[in-house]
Parts: C-alpha cells; sequence; structure tokens
C-alpha cells in the first residue's frame, strides 16, 4: 500500500526530488511512497485515471511536483474530487502563483519552493498521516528530533557584544 505518492509533470524534476531527499525522510519515518510521471497537460485521461486508481488503493497524501509548467498540483485535487490532501510544490519562483491561487473549494497545501519546499512536503505528508497513525506519529517525533538543526542567538538586548 501507497501511502504518500509524488507525482512528477516530467521526468526531469526527478533530480530534484532525489536532491532533496524525500526518499530519506520517507524511509527514516518508515512511510511507504512511490514516485510516478504524469503530465497533466499533455497526458490529463492518464493523470485522470492514476488519480483515481491510486485513491482505490489507499493513497493518503499526493505531492505534486509543479515544473515548467505548474497545473499538476491543481489538477491532482480536482481530479480526486478534492478527498485527497494534495501539497503542491512549485520547483522555483515561477510556480508560487499557481500553486497557491487555487478556486475556492480546491484546497492545494504549499509548503515552499524548491529544494526546501519539496523536503518540507516529506514532513508534511507524514504529519498528515501522523493524526491517524500513532506509529507513524512516533517515528516522525523520532526523526524530527533526531534531524533538529539548533540555532544560536542572544535575546538579551541590555547587554552589548564584543
Amino acid at each position: 500500500m501507497t501511502r504518500i505518492h509524488i507525482v512528477l509533470g516530467s521526468a526531469s524534476d526527478l533530480e530534484s526530488v532525489k536532491a532533496a531527499g524525500m526518499a530519506e525522510t520517507f524511509d527514516a519515518i518508515g512511510v511507504s511512497y512511490a514516485v510516478s510521471v504524469c503530465s497533466a497537460h499533455r497526458n490529463l485521461d492518464e493523470l485522470d485515471k492514476f488519480a483515481k486508481e491510486a485513491v482505490k488503493k489507499a493513497t493518503e497524501v499526493f505531492i505534486g511536483v509543479a515544473g515548467m509548467a505548474t497545473a499538476l498540483p491543481g489538477a491532482l485535487a480536482g481530479l480526486t474530487g478534492m478527498t485527497t490532501p494534495v501539497i503542491g510544490v512549485p520547483l522555483d519562483e515561477h510556480g508560487v502563483d499557481s500553486c497557491l491561487y487555487m478556486p475556492p473549494g480546491v484546497p492545494v497545501l504549499m509548503t515552499g519552493v524548491g529544494k526546501a519546499g519539496l523536503k518540507n512536503a516529506a514532513i508534511a505528508a507524514a504529519q498528515i498521516i501522523a493524526t491517524g497513525d500513532q506509529t507513524v506519529a512516533e517515528s516522525l517525533i523520532k526523526y524530527l528530533k533526531d534531524t533538529k538543526k539548533s540555532a544560536k542567538f542572544n535575546i538579551n538586548l541590555t547587554e552589548t557584544q564584543s
């Protein structure tokens, strides 16, 4: 059973997904995932069949990677009847508007842009699944603890630094 499905509009977007470490994130948390390529522009009928079949097979979250043409996340939301969460991740600033400006009733979540957005999408998808799965919730907490980066700062405004 694939719980999270990453959908790319083009095979050329796969390198971005690999570079973001999405597979390592899902593996560390223990959530099943799959990656598919299907263009919302060139293969809409195939995308429709794919989305409906994935929902039947219990996909719980879609991550639509928005490369050059950013219709994919919104198309996934529409084709699933808005019953399955879709996280849209534009690979660059050109896709931001297409992921942000959805019509009312067509929710597409956005977690950032590029590599950081992809990494955040992996964590957000696991968070969604963790709301109904205690094992995933515990694995997610451990993963976040293990990968936490500290920030050093001084909030004492009365002392000066030399």
